[in-house]
Parts: C-alpha cells; sequence; structure tokens
C-alpha cells in the first residue's frame, strides 16, 4: 500500500480542509499525529518495524473526511478514505477507517443507523477487505490520547465522546479494544504509553468537552 510520506503536503491538505470545516478537530489532529509519531518512535526502539514519520502523517490525517462539515456518525472516517484514496495514498486512506473500528463490528459504532446504507455498504466492505497494520492501531490508539489541547488519557476522551455523541450497549466494545492496543504497545516498549506523552498530566485540571 502507498503512505503518503511528505509531511509538507500533509499539513497543507489540513490547511486546506481547515479552511472548509475549521474547528477543534484541526488542532486534535495535529495532536494525534504528534502521539503517534512519539508511540512509534518508542516501538522501532524495541525492533518494531514502523516509521516514526509515517504514523505522524497517518495520524494528523486521519480525521480529513471532516472537511466535508458535519456529518452523522462515522461517514467522515468514509469521505476522508475517498478523498485520500483519489490521491493514491491507500495506505494513509486505511486509517481513516480504521481508527473508527477498533473493532470491526459495525453494531458497536454508535449512530450507525443515522448512516446512508451506500456508505454503511461501503464501509462494511472496506472492512472486510483491510489487512490491519501497525499504522492502524496506532491511529486508532491515538484518536483517545489526544484532544484540540493536547494529550490526555483514554478515560477522559471516552466520557467526552459519550457526552458528546452518546454510547449504547456495544459500545464497552470498542473500549476494551483502545485498552487491548495500548496494552500491546506497553508490553513492546515495557512501559506505560502515558510516561511518553509531555504534558498528559495536565489534562487531569483540564474540563472534558461537552460539546462537538
Amino acid at each position: 500500500m502507498k503512505y503518503l510520506r511528505d509531511r509538507s503536503i500533509a499539513k497543507s491538505l489540513l490547511d486546506v480542509a481547515s479552511l472548509s470545516n475549521p474547528g477543534p478537530w484541526i488542532q486534535h489532529s495535529i495532536n494525534v499525529g504528534r502521539a503517534a509519531e512519539i508511540i512509534a518512535t518508542e516501538l522501532s526502539k524495541n525492533e518494531t518495524d514502523v516509521d516514526p514519520e509515517n504514523a505522524y502523517i497517518c495520524g494528523m490525517l486521519h480525521d480529513i473526511g471532516r472537511y466535508v462539515g458535519s456529518t452523522p456518525s462515522v461517514v467522515h472516517s468514509w469521505d476522508g478514505y475517498q478523498y485520500l484514496e483519489r490521491l493514491g495514498y491507500e495506505g494513509t486512506a486505511q486509517t481513516c477507517v480504521t481508527h473508527s473500528f477498533p473493532v470491526t463490528d459495525t453494531s458497536c459504532i454508535n449512530g450507525w443507523g443515522k448512516i446512508p446504507e451506500d456508505v454503511q455498504n461501503g464501509l462494511r466492505h472496506l472492512l472486510d477487505d483491510f489487512k490491519w497494520t501497525i499504522y492502524d492501531k496506532i491511529i486508532a490508539l491515538c484518536d483517545t490520547l489526544a484532544d484540540s489541547r493536547g494529550f490526555s488519557t483514554i478515560e477522559k476522551r471516552i466520557v467526552s465522546a459519550a457526552i458528546r455523541n452518546g454510547i449504547h450497549s456495544n459500545s464497552p466494545k470498542l473500549w476494551k479494544r483502545y485498552y487491548e492496543i495500548k496494552s500491546e504497545v506497553e508490553d513492546v516498549i515495557g512501559k506505560s504509553i502515558y510516561r511518553l506523552l509531555p504534558g498528559i498530566e495536565d489534562s487531569l485540571y483540564h474540563s472534558i468537552a461537552l460539546e462537538n
């Protein structure tokens, strides 16, 4: 799969997206990229085949589908995939989808019924075809570790998302997978990922986002 490997191009794509749909998702995306780069760097020190630069770019662009504007549920993942796939970056595009699906059971997705049927079918087809990479795992994890202000604990991000978007009976399946990926990473690097992210302790004193 081809990935976008030029950080300056990735930043220009995000800058253009910010003009069509400004909002806190832009800085969130940058912070996800920062977290992904930090974690990938630590993994690479422990004999994991991962490129920190690529992890950063995937993190920066994981929400690029939000350039469209306000859309229900995980439609932004479909829009992001379509956008980057058209540009020829299939690998980077894949992380636009997988970050929303730490588990591939679509019944776990909040608001799935609000998604147009053609998009539902398209996402199911992609999820059936994808072979997960280390980048998919890193970005799915880092999406829960960064907000627009910086780095945060998974628990605070989950509560914020629950307040803003609601939950249902299958939501804990998603949460469990985040912690499973966290454990996989920590087993490799031999320490808590929270020790890697500068300023994460500040999140203890920040209020959580209550609105999208």
